[in-house]
């Protein structure tokens, strides 16, 4: 039997009984197999039983033995604890007896120093006197070892002789002959430095580092080798036709970067103990910082005979981007404590970034100049205004592709740092492209005469319409372009190198006060969410209104112009009939009807609209704010609804010119109101059929006209005032008492 189950914490006997009668043994015979179970549990309890008097007697026999040991162990730990006293009392015995002994030999060893001190500085002063002697006649020899040999005796005797009085003179002396040697010895180092002689070179370095004048080395490597390098320098600029691609930088770089990355070997056997990669480094920061003309005068230079700055500009710094990266990898960047390291690695970056900053304050001036010269070169305007809206669509599709240039350009100058500057001259070029614009709606405006005789100047309208909505879908999409490009390089800025000196940082290129436009400008578009083109955006959607403005004028001119000789007509002078004349013997006027007819013919003109798909058209419509569109009425991306808001915009155009007008007609009788009255149902039942759906301010101005004088005050309240006051005035009723 397994009686594993017994000793589990969770056994619960009836579940152990339940389990054990599901068995089919169980299910036959329940009462035979309890008794065989029951038998079972007996045998096995007495063989725990069992058990466990076996192991209490073996416990109990145990005991004894292990009381022994408990005793043997505490008479061991008492007889070591008397031993460790004994210890310790001998080691304080011993200290006690050697003290004394101690101090006399702790102050017999200061005197034998002293002594041998003392002997020592006998012998050097004596050698001093010697070797001063003996010097003048190696200066003579002009053996320049034998001198370094000799110098390098009497430095070490100057060590020794701190203490006697004479000693700042003997340092000047020592001084005075390390500069004759040094003297002697230039012409050979400048030579083996400037023929990379590393035999030589080591034998030199070695003689000066003796002789404690690492600095002075250091500096005949820099002088020979900038030397040879400023030389270079002017050669490639003075050869050099500064109008082509700037080669002499190229070349000038790529001979810099050569040597420092066949000299580190070089330095790190010649210059031991010294870091050759700060070495170099300094020598490419002086280098750059000492070049004769500098830097920044050539390229001002060659700047003003490129046909395009900003490709030049671009040039340059693509170079020098390539000279830094090749340097980078050459000397590496300075790990955590290697400051010296990262500030020469930071002024050469310094070196060749600074001189471009002069000419990239000037990026706004040379991006408007070529993004204007583009714009004067398509020749939009022309004497037919059809060919200059078409050529203005048509370069409306290049717009955003030229703000996309100038941004490539912008970050491939300077990171995009200068997207302010930039962005000025795009706000610069795109009004003056939107002025062709307005040019082409002040010429539409001259067109309103002819109108009824030369239906294309209504097409013309129209496309004044389309030209207005393309230009400002054309600055939306250069918003996106832009909005896009410059949240993507802003997140990119780096303000301090603080990992890599090679980390190009805004202040190398920018000037504190361009630095403050870019931070502004990552407040507003960044954080802040605003526009890019914001006062483009203003500037084309004022332009849109004004030609949407234009376009309407033109179209409704034919209505003004009959609209404009209302006041003197006959009808008005002379009574037709007598005041009980019913009203519907009276029909339109001539002036109505020629109105009405020509308001019908504009579903037939504004058929194209219905057959090609113009959606910049109905984003003019959208964006302008004409007062034809206050009604609430929104166009919809459809071609039908651009078709009925203007139909709806002339009508509603119609409906307040004719308004003005009735109001200029000094005075009327009952005859002459009916008359009038039947000219307005005529004018509104034209609306009407066109699709108008209000005649406002017209149906009230009629309401007002057919109301008897006595019904009149009880009709007036909620017209406009000005309305109340002019029709009363014109029907002679009495002011309401």
């Amino acid at each position: 039997m397994d009686l594993h189950t017994f000793s589990q914490d969770n056994f619960d006997p009836k579940d152990w009984i339940n389990n054990v009668f599901r068995s089919q043994e169980a299910q036959q015979n329940r009462d035979q197999y309890a008794s065989s179970l029951v038998m079972r549990l007996q045998l096995a309890i007495q063989e725990v039983n069992n058990a466990l008097e076996e192991t209490s007697q073996q416990v109990v026999g145990s005991l004894p033995r292990v009381l022994r040991d408990i005793e043997s162990l505490g008479h061991e730990v008492a007889v070591l604890k008397n031993q460790m006293n004994s210890v310790r009392q001998d080691i304080e015995k011993v200290e006690h007896n050697t003290a004394a002994s101690m101090q006399t030999l702790v102050k017999l060893d200061t005197l034998k120093g002293r002594l041998v001190a003392s002997s020592q500085a006998l012998r050097e002063a004596d050698n001093w006197t010697t070797l001063s002697t003996d010097i003048e006649e190696v200066m003579e020899g002009g053996d320049i070892e034998a001198i370094g040999g000799k110098l390098v005796a009497l430095q070490n005797c100057l060590g020794i002789l701190t203490h006697v009085p004479d000693y700042e003179e003997r340092v000047a002396h020592l001084e005075g002959l390390k500069v004759r040697l040094e003297a002697l010895a230039s012409p050979h180092i400048v030579a083996a430095f400037t023929h990379h002689n590393l035999d030589e070179s080591v034998k030199y370095a070695r003689l000066l580092r003796s002789l404690g004048r690492v600095s002075q080395l250091e500096s005949y490597y820099h002088k020979c080798e900038m030397g040879q390098l400023g030389a270079a320098w002017r050669g490639g600029v003075e050869g050099a036709q500064l109008s082509a691609t700037p080669t002499w930088l190229t070349s000038f770089y790529d001979r810099l970067s050569l040597l420092t990355s066949q000299q580190v070997r070089w330095c790190g056997q010649v210059f031991e103990g010294s870091d050759p990669n700060l070495l170099l480094s300094r020598l490419a920061a002086s280098t750059l910082a000492s070049l004769d003309p500098p830097m920044n005068q050539v390229i001002a230079a060659a700047i003003k005979q490129q046909e395009e700055p900003l490709l030049f500009l671009v040039t340059v710094k693509s170079t020098g981007d390539q000279f830094l990266k090749d340097l980078e990898g050459t000397l590496g960047s300075p790990k955590t404590d290697e400051d010296a390291l990262y500030e020469s690695e930071r002024m050469v970056v310094s070196g060749v970034l600074k001189p471009l900053q002069e000419q990239v304050a000037k990026l706004q001036e040379y991006e408007e100049a070529q993004l204007l010269s583009h714009l004067i070169s398509a020749d939009i305007v022309k004497s037919d205004m059809t060919e200059t809206l078409r050529r203005f669509r048509e370069y409306c599709s290049k717009l955003t592709t030229q703000a996309e240039s100038a941004s490539q350009r912008c970050l491939q100058l300077t990171n995009g740092w200068c997207f302010p500057s930039m962005v000025a001259a795009l706000t610069s070029y795109i009004e003056q492209f939107a002025g062709r614009l307005a040019q082409a709606a002040r010429h539409v405006e001259k067109q309103k005469a002819s109108i009824t005789d030369d239906w294309t100047v209504f097409t013309t309208c129209l496309n004044l319409i389309q030209a207005a909505g393309e230009l400002v879908m054309a600055v939306d999409s250069c918003e996106h372009t832009l909005a896009t490009l410059f949240t993507s390089a802003a997140a990119r800025i780096t303000w301090e190198a603080t990992a890599s000196p090679f980390t190009p940082t805004p202040d190398l290129l920018l000037t504190p006060a361009t630095i403050t436009l870019l931070r502004d400008m990552i407040t507003k578009v960044v954080d802040e969410d605003g526009r890019v083109l914001e006062r483009s955006m203003t500037e084309c959607l004022n332009q849109c209104q004004n030609s949407v403005e234009a376009a309407l004028q033109t179209i409704t001119s034919p209505v003004s112009s009959q609209l404009a000789v209302l006041p003197d007509l006959p009808a008005w002078q002379a009574n037709p009939g007598s005041s009980s004349q019913l009203s519907a013997s009276f029909s339109p006027q001539e002036y109505i009807t020629q109105i009405g007819q020509y308001l019908m013919t504009l579903p037939q003109h504004l058929e194209p609209l219905l057959v090609n798909h113009t959606p910049a058209l109905n984003r003019a419509l959208q964006e302008s704010n004409t007062a034809s569109s206050s009604s609430g009425r929104i166009v919809s991306e459809s071609e039908i609804s651009a078709a009925d808001f203007l139909i709806s915009s002339v009508g509603q155009n119609t409906c307040r010119m004719y308004t003005e007008a009735v109001l200029r007609i000094p005075q009327i009788t009952t005859t002459m109101v009916t008359q009038l009255t039947t000219d307005i149902d005529y004018i509104c039942n034209i609306l009407e059929d066109l699709g108008v759906s209000s005649c406002e301010p017209l149906d009230k101005l009629n309401t007002l006209l057919k109301a008897s004088p006595e019904q009149y005050w009880k009709v007036a309240p909620g017209n406009n005032p000005r309305l109340i006051a002019a029709v009363r005035q014109m029907r002679n009723i009495p002011v309401q008492s």
